[in-house]
């Protein structure tokens, strides 16, 4: 149920920061756009809202669902003690994570940044440039590449991008609009012949932060998850040993605790600067949180892994 949850804010967020950034755009630009992107924006935002809405709910009901905490951890014991320098170490991974969130949403603005400043380069010379009659005099179209048509206008001849419906013939009659003061920004009143490096620079992070967003935000949530289940835990004590086989249950981390009962633990995914867990043997620790959202913790360091159960803690012998 999380995870729909998660999808649906991450997604409908995407679209509302890019329905937001085109109603702005239409709003300064005056294009006939407007209407549709502010409906597409009021669409988008009550389910981004919902979504949201809905893990808050999840993340305050979690400490109740997950009462029987002894299926993680064993009883506390002043022994564990207290320990800030790891919740410090905690809390600075969580705050690196939103940071890298913000991060990949700054590079989607400046994306679409670029891709509106194209669109407005073509519209104002749409508007302001000078029409000329031309004639199409080379027609290529690349199925896997840019389509272009060559046109002849006065003395110059240019290469525009193709990127409507129309067919052309060559000696086809067209209208070229062009900049008299820079004769290299050229257009028809069908192909817009955007500017490919600012169209690229702007196209290429966008899509790269549609990948990079959702990601980064999962990491986000999952370190403040681990944060809330750690404030309701507390650390425990264990001996933690890094199965490099790991038989059938594939690579993890076995946690035993002072009472000679273990846990396995699973390394998450957490695209942050961690303690390698390569060689451990015994290592003392300290592990806290519960079941998806749990942390193995050493004082050498502080050093915090995101960690999740493989499976519920098991009765060993005593050490």
């Amino acid at each position: 149920m999380r995870a729909f949850w998660v999808v649906v804010s991450v997604v409908f967020s995407l679209l509302s920061t890019l329905f937001a950034g085109a109603t702005v755009y239409s709003l300064f630009a005056g294009d006939d756009d407007l209407p549709g992107n502010a409906i597409l924006l009021t669409g988008s935002l009550p389910f981004a809202a919902l979504g949201w809405y809905a893990l808050r709910l999840l993340n305050r009901s979690a400490p109740a669902a997950a009462v029987d905490l002894g299926r993680w951890l064993p009883a506390a014991d002043p022994a564990d003690g207290d320990h800030p320098e790891l919740n410090a170490r905690l809390r600075r991974a969580s705050h690196r994570a939103t940071g890298f969130a913000v991060g990949w949403a700054v590079v989607f603005a400046a994306g679409f940044t670029g891709v509106a400043l194209a669109g407005a380069a073509a519209d104002d010379l749409l508007a302001t440039g000078f029409h000329e009659p031309g004639v199409v005099v080379g027609v290529f179209h690349n199925r896997k590449g840019t389509s272009h048509i060559r046109v002849r206008h006065g003395d110059r001849t240019d290469d525009l991008v193709w990127e409507s419906n129309r067919a052309y013939q060559v000696g086809e009659q067209v209208i070229v609009i062009y900049d008299p003061a820079d004769p290299a920004r050229v257009r028809t009143a069908d192909e817009q012949n955007e500017n490919q490096v600012l169209l690229g620079s702007g196209v290429v992070p966008m899509l790269a932060a549609l990948f990079g967003l959702p990601f980064s935000i999962g990491l986000a949530a999952g370190w403040r998850r681990r944060i809330r289940a750690v404030e309701r835990t507390g650390w425990r004590r264990a001996g933690v040993t890094d199965d490099q086989l790991g038989g059938s249950q594939g690579r993890y981390l076995d946690a035993e605790f002072r009472d000679g009962t273990a846990v396995a633990l699973r390394r998450s995914w957490a695209l942050l600067r961690l303690s390698p867990s390569a060689g451990w043997k015994n290592k003392q620790a300290w592990v806290g949180g519960w079941g998806k959202a749990m942390v193995v913790g050493t004082v050498d360091g502080p050093y915090v892994l995101a960690v999740h159960a493989i499976r519920e803690r098991v009765s060993r012998s005593p050490r």
